[in-house]
């Protein structure tokens, strides 16, 4: 027998979180954090503020919770690629990158997202706390566990996993802060700016025949 389906109430209220981050990640990115209302988000959410509070206890809440929202498909898929990794190492990067500057580079709320941490993170520290312990370090635990895969099959050189993280990333933020500023007045060719990371960061890991002997 079927099951029933969720009255249009439930179905309101299993959806009220995502109304409510979606609002949120509109009145942020054009107030910025300290000029964002609540109160705002409530009314553009069509809501009540005391709505709002029932799911997200602060307005630091829910900034974290929107930012988390929108760059957890991008960790749901690193996860994935790094958890039991097969193939070649590289079409694990090559795969994840791209999915990076689709998100990051051409998705204009993922430029967004970036240049509203680069204006408040500074003034608002906690936050960028918050980014960097719930963002970024899961981000560069699995790209490091990708390059160990990489070097524990041969196909990476043994690499220092420190910082290299930072330093893979660094070209989609560059390209997603050069579109945020320029636009279309400097308009970059993306695909081979892409191509140009990868082949950067292939030159960099993969381990060449000549210097394996084969």
């Amino acid at each position: 027998m079927d099951k029933p389906h969720a009255k249009p109430r439930q179905r309101r209220k299993e959806a009220r979180p995502g109304e409510i981050l979606e609002a949120a990640f509109e009145e942020f990115a054009q107030k910025g954090f300290a000029a964002t209302r609540v109160d705002d988000v409530a009314l553009r959410a069509g809501i009540t503020k005391g709505t709002v509070y029932l799911y997200f206890p602060s307005k630091e809440e829910l900034f974290v919770a929107t930012f988390k929202e929108m760059v957890q498909p991008t960790l749901d898929l690193l996860s994935s690629l790094a958890t039991n990794p097969k193939g070649p190492a590289m079409d694990i990067l090559r795969a994840y990158f791209r999915f990076v500057y689709d998100a990051l580079v051409h998705d204009r709320r993922g430029r967004e997202l970036l240049r509203l941490l680069l204006a408040d993170g500074v003034r608002f520290p906690e936050l960028a706390v918050r980014w960097h312990d719930e963002v970024v370090e899961p981000i560069n635990t699995r790209l490091a566990a990708v390059l160990d895969y990489g070097v524990g099959r041969g196909e990476f050189r043994p690499v220092a996993t420190g910082e290299l993280p930072n330093l893979m990333m660094a070209p989609a933020v560059s390209a997603s802060i050069w579109r945020t500023l320029f636009g279309d007045a400097y308009a970059m060719d993306l695909a081979a700016f892409f191509d140009g990371h990868l082949d950067m960061l292939e030159r960099t890991l993969i381990v060449s025949r000549e210097s394996d002997g084969r």
